[in-house]
């Protein structure tokens, strides 16, 4: 779970909906404060997450002159979705931020953090026309290996199965304040994390944890598609292994960048840095 350091919007960053032909989507945006942007940045953001994860990054990228827009996926915080758990497959996603591409005129340039980058990557693979690059941030390239990892994922899908999410909720809490890494947030920002997990449709989130269980890897595919493709992740990333980033990275054609002093979220742990590294990638030919 990414955990924003506050929940005041920069200058400049706004909610706002975006339309689709696929429904509506909450969103936080920015624009450049100056000039015509240089074209339009879309973010995606992971299980359990919500835009509020790219905050910081939302005003960087802006800063440098890129019409920036994160998002909420269908059943995800403040975007609604079916209570349907066919809904949410990986097609599905990807036929959504293939929609919100178009809808925002096209070419983005595609970044998903964590389960967003298998959506990302599927989005691409579904029209790789509509967007001028991807980035995956701290993502991998198909469902977890780890047991640990599968087990709680597992615990998780069933207790959304069978039980009221503010329940699974404060059940997922418990067990996570015992972990030795486990920072309290803010009062203000422990109310979010509660607020926007039980905001999501049960049936959805139950689904995409699903998904983090049993994705292929269709890494091969994308280095074919024709998008250029940028691989970046926390230098303490704790997500997929380091080494499976790497050698996705490779297998693309790309070696992976690293942010320093970052986790799993560099999109909050350095914003600035983070926002360096995909402009510098977005200008590169």
């Amino acid at each position: 779970m990414s955990t924003p350091r506050t929940l005041t919007l920069p200058d400049g960053v706004h909610p706002a909906t975006l339309e689709t032909d696929r429904g509506s989507f909450a969103t936080l945006q920015a624009q450049p404060d100056v000039g015509i942007p240089l074209g339009t940045v879309l973010l995606v953001p992971g299980w359990t997450g919500s835009k509020e994860d790219f905050t910081p990054l939302v005003h960087h990228l802006a800063r440098y002159g890129w019409r920036t827009v994160a998002v909420d996926q269908r059943g995800q915080y403040e975007t609604p979705g079916p209570d349907d758990s066919a809904a949410y497959t990986l097609a599905e996603f990807g036929a959504d931020v293939v929609a919100m591409s178009k809808a925002l005129g096209g070419y983005s340039q595609l970044v998903g953090h964590s389960f967003g980058g298998l959506v990302a990557r599927e989005a691409v693979l579904t029209d790789p026309s509509v967007f001028s690059t991807i980035t995956l941030l701290c993502s991998g390239p198909g469902a977890f290996s780890d047991e640990a990892k599968l087990q709680g994922l597992q615990m998780l899908a069933m207790g959304l199965d069978n039980l009221p999410i503010e329940q699974v909720y404060d059940l997922k809490l418990e067990h996570d304040v015992k972990e030795p890494r486990y920072v309290r947030p803010a009062d203000d920002v422990a109310a979010f994390l509660r607020k926007r997990f039980t905001g999501n449709t049960p049936a959805g989130l139950a689904a995409v944890t699903r998904r983090l269980m049993d994705s292929d890897d269709r890494t091969e595919k994308l280095a074919k598609a024709g998008v250029r493709v940028q691989v970046v992740y926390g230098e303490t990333d704790d997500g997929w292994p380091l080494a499976v980033q790497d050698e996705m990275a490779e297998r693309l054609g790309v070696r992976a960048q690293v942010v320093p002093d970052a986790g799993h979220s560099p999109a909050i742990d350095q914003p600035a840095a983070t926002a360096r590294l995909l402009v510098d990638f977005f200008h590169k030919r």
